[in-house]
């Protein structure tokens, strides 16, 4: 072999070492190139997650403060319903006391009109079913140990009962001032019926000619 192959023999492996030198250079080169993106997309990809962690934490918070709202609100909504169900009774009462006024009211002009246009008796059933009810003697109460004052105030308040229930009971005087004698009258149709208020005897005092109407003072309508 000639020098000349020689010295081209023993460039070849300088020529390939300088190549592979170059190369590894050129991709240390981009590898550092690739380490230092990869560094960027790392801090870019922390600085996303940090953005990420605060909008949670702000959403955490501000769902907190929602739930806080919620809780307010329904114990708002809750005193509200309580308030609404007392008004609700408190209506309801006066309801039910506008109902019962107006019944008392309604009753109370019943008993008006009736005071206002007394009537007799229409039956002796009447006068003596209205005396056991309006003027109950108690048993035992010696009669005759009544005083004459006292069976006149029992005349008097036999005559107030029977015109608060509507119907005419008068007090009549016995002749010559004699309280004992004292009794109320009753007109039954044409007979005359005298009652002792203490002990709620009737008896027949008569007649009555012409007939004296029910109604002396007739109501509206009648």
């Amino acid at each position: 072999m000639s020098r000349t192959g020689q010295s081209m023999n023993r460039w070849i492996p300088i020529a390939i070492i300088a190549v592979l030198v170059v190369v590894l250079a050129v991709t240390a080169t981009l590898m550092g190139l690739n380490i230092k993106r990869l560094h960027g997309q790392i801090k870019d990809a922390d600085d996303q997650i940090a953005g990420i962690n605060s909008q949670l934490s702000s959403a955490q918070n501000n769902a907190s403060s929602l739930q806080t709202q919620l809780t307010q609100e329904k114990g708002t909504t809750s005193s509200l319903q309580a308030q609404v169900t007392s008004l609700k009774g408190q209506v309801d009462n006066l309801g039910g006391n506008v109902a019962s006024l107006q019944q008392t009211s309604s009753q109370q002009a019943a008993e008006i009109e009736t005071m206002s246009y007394p009537r007799n008796f229409t039956s002796v059933d009447e006068l003596t079913n209205w005396l056991q009810k309006a003027n109950p003697i108690q048993v035992g109460v010696d009669t005759y140990s009544l005083t004459s004052l006292q069976k006149a105030q029992m005349a008097l308040a036999l005559e107030v009962k029977a015109s608060r229930d509507g119907y005419i009971l008068p007090v009549v005087l016995p002749l010559l001032g004699d309280l004992s004698q004292i009794t109320n009258r009753a007109i039954v149709g044409d007979m005359i019926y005298d009652v002792r208020a203490w002990d709620d005897f009737a008896q027949v005092g008569g007649t009555v000619m012409p007939v004296v109407p029910q109604y002396p003072i007739p109501p509206p309508g009648q």
